[in-house]
């Protein structure tokens, strides 16, 4: 545990000491305001957390679809959205000068992902129905949709809605974060207009890694390594091709009749072949 505890405090250190420099360098106010946008259980949450680490950031939550309450963004504020594209949003965030970071992830890992999350919260509409089925009708319920209960096809679209307008955003796979966090993070501070002086990029993914976030406020814990499953965990698994664990032959062949042709323009698959 005292390990434990010296690592936390060693990494508080490292963050400080880099917004200290990031400061000292001029960076004083921050000028910019972001909507990290997504369908659920894409990374969303991951991105929102790194922005809000930015010196002078902070999470303001989410408007669900109230698109009017993005006039009362300010700089600094970053929204946490699952909004699909209309020509509306996109002159509100264009007026208010907000940048967009649309995360994007393999349908299927998202499917298990958020299977798991209606079945642990409680304020879902559909977790009383599905907590105690077992996990393969709890999938196939998932992939095909019910009212309160986005399909996969309808999760997918909201990526493809701004992906296929040719939006003013910038687009970023989970699963290259996943492979270089800091690089990936490093270009979406560049799109805020943000200045690395040093290894800012660097301490905030480090604030943000799985282990840390899987430990929560529990600074003692060590958290657990990606891979290591906890179903009741927001922060439940960390890693990318988690679906072959759970997916069958049947919730396969309703995915490819669902939504295949979606699943290969956003080019996770080259075709039904999978």
């Amino acid at each position: 545990m005292l390990k434990q505890l010296l690592n936390r405090a060693s990494e508080d250190i490292e963050y400080e000491l880099a917004c200290w420099k990031y400061r000292l360098a001029g960076n004083k106010e921050p000028q910019t305001k972001a909507l990290v946008n997504g369908s659920p259980r894409s990374g969303t949450t991951w991105m929102l957390r790194m922005i809000a680490s930015i010196p002078g950031y902070f999470s303001v939550g989410n408007f669900q679809r109230d698109l009017q309450r993005y006039h009362t963004v300010r700089p600094g504020a970053v929204v946490h959205g699952h909004d699909t594209y209309t020509p509306e949003l996109q002159a509100i965030l264009q007026e208010e000068g907000i940048r967009v970071v649309l995360m994007v992830r393999d349908p299927r890992d998202q499917l298990v992902s958020r299977m798991f999350h209606v079945k642990r919260s409680q304020n879902h509409a559909w977790h009383d129905q599905m907590k105690d089925m077992n996990n393969d009708e709890a999938l196939l319920l998932c992939i095909e949709g019910r009212e309160g209960l986005p399909g996969m096809d309808v999760m997918i679209r909201l990526a493809q809605s701004w992906l296929d307008n040719d939006a003013a955003m910038i687009g970023l796979k989970y699963e290259e974060l996943l492979a270089d966090p800091i690089a990936q993070f490093g270009r979406i501070l560049t799109y805020l207009g943000i200045h690395d002086t040093g290894n800012l990029a660097k301490v905030i993914v480090d604030r943000n890694r799985f282990k840390r976030a899987s430990a929560g406020r529990k600074i003692w814990a060590a958290g657990r390594k990606p891979g290591q499953e906890k179903t009741g965990s927001h922060f439940r698994k960390g890693i990318t091709g988690d679906w072959k664990n759970y997916l069958n032959a049947e919730h396969i062949a309703k995915f490819k009749e669902v939504a295949g042709q979606q699943l290969i323009a956003l080019g996770y698959e080259q075709d039904l072949d999978w």
